[in-house]
């Protein structure tokens, strides 16, 4: 169990702070992290802290079973045989007029072990190259798979980790659709009646193409049940295959981004591309995702088994 007490800080940390934690009472977080997670984000904590102050306290292997650490706090960690306590020195003393505010020899001990312990990330590589596996996109008319329509979809079959071959087709609607999702993706009403596919021939085919190949996407859940949904209103069988959700992998490895949108990941990992949110291109930039990941070929490995 880790908490982490705030007070007097911006809030945008705060706010930060809940993606991680949970707020229990004004300024009070509690969370169980790791003990990586915890260094970082305490580093975080630090660095946006501005004049407020924070103290950090968590589990160890101690015979009182836990440590603490401030930052800009009179309260600092002394240690006695040991045991660490609570010292808030009187004014004037040679303890006070040498302390620097926010700092004790535990932090500087455990910002060592942080620096000297770090793990070095595992590279990719090609680890996934013996691989088969489906990456899929949707674009959908809103949000809701029991209200609103899927109005494009796309799949691309990565084989030996190169993209072998490409699914796409454009839906038709008989909703007209929402100006905002015109703006968002250029599909127009006019393209759907001119060139989508009716839902149940369209996915058949998506059906045919995927196979029972493991299905990887970005936020892929939500492409899933929106079409599993679309199968149950024409009696057929749903997709059942393993998933893996980029985004998981993403927040677990590049956890203190701002935002998890496409988008934020691609410029993460160095691809330098706008999302068009149009289906298949959308796919190619998930591919691309895909092979950047640390993790996912174990993932995928896993999961093809």
């Amino acid at each position: 169990m880790t908490v982490i007490t705030l007070s007097n800080v911006p809030v945008s940390l705060r706010g930060d702070l809940t993606k991680w934690m949970q707020e229990i009472a004004t300024g009070v977080y509690v969370g169980s992290l790791s003990s990586r997670v915890r260094e970082e984000l305490w580093e975080r904590v630090t660095q946006s802290v501005g004049s407020g102050q924070a103290t950090l306290s968590y589990a160890t292997n101690t015979e009182l079973g836990y440590q603490f650490v401030t930052h800009r706090t009179k309260q600092i960690n002394v240690s006695f045989d040991g045991i660490p306590l609570v010292m808030a020195p009187r004014e004037g003393s040679p303890l006070a007029a040498g302390l620097r505010t926010g700092f004790s020899h535990q932090a500087s001990f455990r910002s060592a072990r942080k620096h000297a312990g770090r793990r070095k990330e595992v590279p990719t590589g090609d680890a996934n190259a013996s691989c088969t596996y489906i990456v899929l996109d949707i674009e959908t008319d809103g949000l809701d798979p029991l209200e609103d329509n899927v109005i494009e979809m796309a799949a691309i079959r990565v084989v030996s980790g190169k993209a072998e071959e490409e699914f796409h087709c454009l839906v038709r609607s008989e909703d007209v659709l929402p100006a905002k999702i015109v703006e968002l993706t250029g599909i127009t009403d006019e393209m759907l009646a001119d060139e989508g596919r009716d839902i149940p021939e369209a996915l058949l085919s998506l059906v045919d193409f995927i196979g029972d190949l493991p299905i990887v996407g970005y936020n892929v859940s939500f492409d899933v049940e929106f079409i599993n949904e679309k199968l149950r209103d024409i009696n057929q069988r749903t997709l059942k295959n393993n998933r893996i959700d980029l985004m998981a992998l993403v927040k677990k490895e590049k956890m203190f981004l701002k935002s998890f949108k496409l988008k934020d990941a691609l410029a993460a990992y160095g691809i330098d591309e706008q999302v068009p949110h149009r289906a298949l291109e959308d796919a190619r930039l998930t591919y691309a995702l895909s092979t950047k990941v640390n993790g996912f070929a174990l993932m995928l490995d896993r999961r093809s088994r």
